[in-house]
């Protein structure tokens, strides 16, 4: 089928049957002047501090004078299978029939896990609405017979948009890639990019491939997670020894878990609406999940039979993989692997035999030693993590591994320090050890955000020109 540009008024490429809209982009064409960034900030009402459409710069690693530079501007790929949809707990997300990808801002909570589900950095929060926005291609102008404010703007006509035949591009979509972008296959993204003619000898890569910058700590999430897997491990505790104590410090440590993360949200009123996706989102089947934990915990406190210990303990430990599962994304390598649900079920496997022992005064050595195996199997499933990242080539695991072995070895010494406090603690003081135990989980996932990172530049290039 013939690629043919959008134009204005009546003359409007129309949709035929079986076609949709995409973006197309001609990296010999862009000059690098931002015009289109500006013009869909004014067409969108954008604060300064976000863009809907970004413009980076990739290079190839020639000698002067055979640098050769070029422009790569990117909005919205408009995938034909959206990892934002996917993951989107709320369900803010719907692909329509012409190809656009809309975002509706009134289901939107702002947890931004759209953001983490997309290869390309794509959903953005926004300062004042406190909830992720994205381009949805000037989908009003398209109805009215006109063209995106992108297109319109760009002097040298790089950004078109163009109709193609979804069923044709699913069989080759080599089209899509560029240098600096994670695979199109990971979406099925649907913007063609032209890529530039003479590149030189070397490989394009981005400008900034070798610098790396911390991600967002996310102190809610870190709260959220370390509480919800003392709970766990609290809870199975308690089914073990039949102490209602146990039982009922974890069933508190729940309840504070989930207090925590509203505070991760824009709208934390409307945090109900996280469960209505729980048929593809791994955050809607948390908050289930979740909320299935406590009435456990809660009922094992109260009523102990061998039914309810079996089912708490089983629930409660789901909940930890399901928890883990939220974080296996495939924009984020650093996560992406068995290795995160080992280290989060034995963060849980290392706190609740710690409650166990400070609560019950029984068995303290044998709670101790339990806990002291779990922190060994964490410790090694870390290792494992880096070692497994030092053996790739890309950018993401280049980033993590220097992150966590340069840019954080002092915070990694201090969590290591509190670590033997713990050990040594654990057998003078339970709850002094727990006490270390739970400063040096918080510390390790602290370090667990911070030191991810996505597949995409295009975050960065938002931020290097601003």
């Amino acid at each position: 089928m013939p690629l043919i540009a959008v134009s204005h008024g009546p003359d409007r490429l129309r949709l035929e049957a079986g076609t949709q809209y995409r973006f197309t982009f001609d990296m010999n064409s862009c000059i690098g002047c931002h015009s289109c960034e500006v013009a869909c900030a004014e067409e969108n009402d954008l604060p300064v501090e976000i863009a809907w459409r970004r413009v980076g710069v990739v290079e190839n690693a020639d000698p002067y004078p055979d640098t050769r530079r070029f422009h790569l501007s990117m909005a919205c790929n408009h995938c034909l299978d959206p990892a934002c949809l996917t993951g989107c707990p709320t369900n803010a997300y719907e692909r329509l029939g012409s190809g656009i990808v809309a975002h509706h801002e009134d289901d939107c909570i702002g947890c931004g896990y759209c953001s983490w589900n997309c290869p390309y950095d794509v959903p953005v929060m926004h300062p004042t609405k406190k909830i992720v926005t994205k381009c949805d291609m000037c989908r009003s102008r398209l109805e009215a017979g006109g063209t995106s404010a992108c297109v319109d703007a760009c002097p040298t006509h790089a950004i078109k948009i163009e109709r193609f035949d979804p069923d044709e591009w699913r069989a080759d979509m080599t089209a899509a890639d560029a240098p600096g972008l994670p695979s199109a296959a990971l979406t099925l993204s649907t913007t063609r990019i032209t890529l530039p003619r003479r590149s030189g000898a070397t490989e394009l890569r981005d400008v900034d491939d070798d610098t790396f910058a911390p991600e967002h700590a996310h102190l809610p999430l870190v709260w959220m997670t370390v509480l919800a897997q003392l709970a766990a491990g609290a809870t199975v505790c308690a089914a073990i020894t039949g102490s209602t104590g146990v039982a009922a410090t974890a069933t508190l440590a729940w309840i504070l878990a989930l207090a925590g993360s509203l505070l991760h949200l824009g709208r934390p009123t409307r945090a109900w609406k996280a469960i209505r996706n729980v048929r593809s989102s791994w955050l809607s089947r948390e908050i289930v999940a979740f909320s299935a934990a406590i009435p456990c915990s809660a009922l094992l406190a109260v009523h102990r039979t061998a039914v309810v210990a079996l089912v708490a303990a089983l629930v409660n430990s789901a909940a930890i993989v399901v928890n883990a599962q939220v974080y296996r994304l495939a924009p984020r390598p650093a996560w992406d692997t068995p290795l995160t649900t080992v280290r989060f079920l034995a963060s849980a496997t290392r706190l609740g035999p710690l409650v166990a022992a400070a609560i019950t005064h029984q068995h303290r050595i044998a709670w101790t030693l339990a806990s002291l195996s779990a922190l060994s199997t964490m410790l090694v499933a870390e290792r494992a993590n880096v070692v497994r990242l030092g053996r790739r080539a890309d950018r993401p695991a280049r980033a993590s591994v220097w992150l966590w072995s340069t840019r954080f070895a002092r915070a990694r010494i201090i969590r290591s320090a509190i670590m033997l406090c713990a050990i040594g603690a654990s057998f003078l003081s339970p709850w002094l050890g727990l006490a270390f135990a739970l400063t040096s989980e918080a510390l390790g996932r602290w370090l667990f955000f911070v030191t991810v990172a996505g597949t995409t530049p295009a975050g960065r290039w938002n931020a290097a020109w601003r």
